[in-house]
C-alpha cells in the first residue's frame, strides 16, 4: 500500500504537468495565425520618395497624386509632392492645414478622431491628425491626414491622405503609420 500511495504521490503531478502542457499548445497562438506580410518598395511619381508596403497594396494612377495605393478598397493612401519654393504654403504644418481644410470643407458629418501629432525620427517628422465620418458612397472610415518633411531637404515635404474602414481601424492604423515611417529620399 505504501508503495502504491509512493507511485499516486509521483504521478498526480506528473500527470497535472502533462495535462496543462497538453492544453497549453492547444491554445491558438495569435502571433503564429498572423500571416507574414511581404513588404516591397513603391515611389513617387517624380522618383525622389520610396514607401514601404504591403505587397497586397497595389499602385493605380489616380487623378493628381503622385503615388496613390490600394488594398482592397479597405486601405487607400494618396501622397502629394510639394516642393515649398514653388507654393505659397512655407511649411508642412501650413501644407496640413489648407489641404485637411479642403477636404473637410467638401464632407459633412466629419469630426475629429485623434487629435494632431507629432513623430519625430532620425531622418525626417511626420505630422498627423485623424478625422472620422462618412459619405453617401462610403463606409464609417477614419481619415488621417500627414505631412512627412524631412531633415535633409525640408522644403520637399509629402501631403498623404490615408482611409481605412473605422471598424477595421484597430487593426490597420499601425500599417499605416509604418508606411509614413518608412519613407525616405532616394
Amino acid at each position: 500500500m505504501k508503495k502504491l500511495l509512493k507511485w499516486f504521490i509521483i504521478l498526480i503531478p506528473l500527470f497535472a504537468v502533462l495535462t496543462f502542457a497538453i492544453v497549453v499548445s492547444l491554445i491558438p497562438n495569435k502571433e503564429a495565425k498572423k500571416e507574414k506580410i511581404k513588404l516591397i518598395e513603391f515611389t513617387t511619381k517624380d522618383d525622389k520618395v520610396v514607401f514601404l508596403a504591403d505587397e497586397k497594396f497595389k499602385k493605380d494612377e489616380k487623378g493628381e497624386y503622385d503615388l496613390y495605393l490600394n488594398k482592397n478598397n479597405l486601405q487607400i493612401l494618396g501622397v502629394f509632392t510639394y516642393d515649398l519654393n514653388e507654393y505659397e504654403e512655407k511649411s508642412a504644418k501650413e501644407v496640413l492645414d489648407k489641404q485637411t481644410n479642403a477636404f473637410l470643407s467638401s464632407r459633412k458629418n466629419t469630426e475629429l478622431f485623434k487629435k494632431e501629432q507629432t513623430i519625430n525620427t532620425d531622418d525626417k517628422t511626420i505630422i498627423k491628425v485623424e478625422y472620422s465620418g462618412k459619405t453617401e458612397k462610403s463606409s464609417d472610415c477614419v481619415y488621417i491626414f500627414s505631412v512627412i518633411s524631412f531633415n535633409n531637404n525640408p522644403n520637399y515635404v509629402l501631403y498623404i491622405d490615408e482611409v481605412i474602414i473605422k471598424n477595421k481601424y484597430e487593426d490597420n492604423i499601425s500599417e499605416m503609420i509604418d508606411i509614413l515611417k518608412s519613407a525616405r529620399l532616394k
